[in-house]
């Protein structure tokens, strides 16, 4: 190949849908900032803004959540725990899951911290409070 992109490949990313594309890294926005924005369009009464940001908070929420766990299995796949139990052993396996599981991680969803989140988000979305947000939402 010369370097250039086939119009075969280029007509295929063209006919991707918009869900595939916006989930990839590069798009994927902290969800705690989309909640965080659906809440103030709540009480500002623009149902609209609030339905669009909450799906998109939960579909990011979502998407982060699948990549982690994704990319635990994948690091627990390549650094498993040896038979020997020695600490040592143990401790270098550890070690190496986590780092693998920074890299993963910050390979699909970009720095960490921009998706370090607060722990009452952390608990509104445990507790599925932005449920109710959309429902409320809907509703009117």
């Amino acid at each position: 190949m010369d370097g250039n992109l086939s119009p075969l490949v280029i007509l295929c990313v063209a006919l991707l849908p918009n869900d595939l594309l916006l989930s990839s890294a590069a798009f994927l926005e902290p969800f705690d900032l989309l909640y965080d924005t659906a809440v103030q369009a709540f009480y500002s009464s623009d149902y609209e803004s609030v339905v669009r940001y909450m799906e998109g908070a939960l579909s990011s929420h979502r998407e982060a959540r699948r990549t982690r766990v994704r990319c635990r299995l994948r690091c627990q796949d390549q650094h498993p725990f040896d038979e020997t139990f020695s600490d040592l052993r143990f401790f270098d396996g550890v070690l190496r899951r986590a780092a693998c599981m920074n890299t993963c991680i910050e390979a699909k969803l970009g720095i960490q911290s921009v998706h370090k989140v607060s722990d009452e988000v952390t608990q509104d979305f445990n507790r599925r409070i932005p449920y109710n947000y959309l429902q409320l939402a809907y509703q009117k």
